[in-house]
């Protein structure tokens, strides 16, 4: 179900829903590419300052919840949205609303998170079944390299095709052109993009009338994540 947080779209959708929704619309062959977000909470403080930004979300196909703070803000917002006391009793009631909604957070009873390392994990493990071509683009350093080789040892069968990317998204002439020659060539079914929240997503929405893949997906910092670089934050 699509819910708002701030004005902007969220997705309230189980793991299962999620990825049922991404594998039909691989099986339907749709022309151009579906965006997913993976939106953690300060995507929304982001976009209230960047026009753009809330554009982009407002538009995009799917939009997960990447953490129990944005399932939280939900919560609250559908609690709170209709009341209409006075002012006194209003802060009384919003007060209320807001220790129910901590203690759904302790019960852990606001549904499922889905995170861009479990999108990414999950997808990659369908892929290999499915047959689906899956192209990784970002991850500086060698970031890119090792997970790529992680990707394969895990899921042999996977059909998979990486790139680092541009280290100054946007700057060198030529080598986002280089890029989308990449992608294109394997024509993938999905293309995960981590080229840093906000950036990654700005580059799907710009680039994606030349992209010939199904669905493309933002993915922050899951490449560092997987390879172990970072500690993976609570959901």
């Amino acid at each position: 179900m699509r819910e708002k947080v701030l004005g902007l779209p969220v997705d309230v959708l189980t793991k299962k829903q999620t990825l049922e929704k991404i594998e039909d619309w691989i099986k339907l062959d749709i022309k151009g590419p579906k965006q997913v977000l993976t939106a953690y909470s300060e995507f929304y403080v982001n976009a209230r300052r960047d026009k753009d930004f809330a554009r982009i979300i407002s538009k995009a196909d799917l939009v997960t919840a990447d953490g129990r703070s944005v399932l939280a803000a939900v919560e609250y917002m559908k609690r709170t949205q209709e009341l209409k006391n006075s002012r006194t009793q209003g802060v009384v009631r919003f007060l209320w609303e807001g220790m129910k909604v901590g203690w759904k957070i302790l019960g852990n009873d606001l549904g499922e998170t889905v995170t861009g390392v479990w999108l990414f994990e999950e997808i990659c493990k369908v892929a290999e079944i499915r047959g689906w071509k899956v192209f990784v683009l970002g991850g500086w350093g060698d970031v890119n390299e090792r997970a790529t080789k992680i990707l394969l040892k895990r899921f042999p069968r996977l059909r998979l095709a990486s790139d680092p990317g541009e280290k100054t998204v946007g700057k060198i002439d030529g080598e986002n052109k280089r890029v989308l020659e990449k992608i294109n060539k394997f024509k993938p079914d999905v293309l995960f993009v981590q080229y840093r929240p906000v950036q990654q997503e700005k580059w799907i929405d710009t680039n994606r009338k030349f992209l010939k893949v199904k669905v493309a997906v933002g993915i922050g910092g899951t490449l560092d994540e997987f390879v172990g670089d970072l500690k993976r934050p609570p959901l």
